[in-house]
């Protein structure tokens, strides 16, 4: 198949307008995603971790302070109060030597209420726990659907589908089998 395909790829270029009608027919819109799956799992995630967002745009802008910071969340609630202080003047020459100063200071009200907010542990300790936990996860599902398919598909439905995937057409359209086969599976 590839030595007829591949020729006729590169003759006619069918594969590449094929392709770019059928992107352009999925009318694809730019913005955001739709936040279908967030409902579920975001109450989950934050149970389990919260990240500092300011930390994490401050290390993308280059902030040299952002590095030493932590990335784990551990003030849910904050509040900023500036007030307007005298502030010992760095260059006195006379006989006030002081400044007006807006002072800001940030007031911790509420901790985040996830499971590693009172960790001591660093953050990438924190970071191979929750990979370690979510490659398990992710395995035990794996193992439990192959279960529950290789225990759905025992018996009649089994023997019914050995059928159909193990024969051939005939001779001249045997080299189809295996593309209907894949249509099948795909639609």
């Amino acid at each position: 198949s590839v030595l007829v395909l591949l020729p006729l790829e590169i003759a006619t270029g069918y594969l590449v307008k094929l392709t770019g009608l059928m992107v352009t027919s999925f009318n694809i819109q730019s913005g955001n995603a739709p936040a279908l799956l967030n409902v579920i799992t975001d109450p989950l995630t934050h149970s389990i971790i919260e990240l500092d967002e300011s930390v994490i745009s401050g290390i993308a802008t280059g902030d040299p302070e952002a590095k030493n910071k932590s990335l784990i969340k551990v003030w849910c609630q904050t509040a900023s109060n500036t007030t307007l202080q005298n502030v010992t003047a760095t260059n006195c020459s006379g006989y006030y030597c002081w400044e007006l100063k807006n002072v800001s200071e940030i007031i911790n009200i509420k901790k985040c209420g996830h499971i590693f907010v009172n960790t001591s542990l660093s953050d990438m300790a924190v970071g191979l726990i929750l990979l370690a936990c979510s490659l398990l996860l992710l395995c035990t599902c794996l193992i439990l659907i192959v279960k529950l398919l290789n225990s759905m598909l025992k018996g009649q439905v089994a023997v019914v589908i050995k059928k159909i995937m193990n024969t051939d057409f005939p001779f001249p359209f045997g080299w189809l089998t295996g593309y209907i086969a894949i249509l099948v599976g795909a639609g």
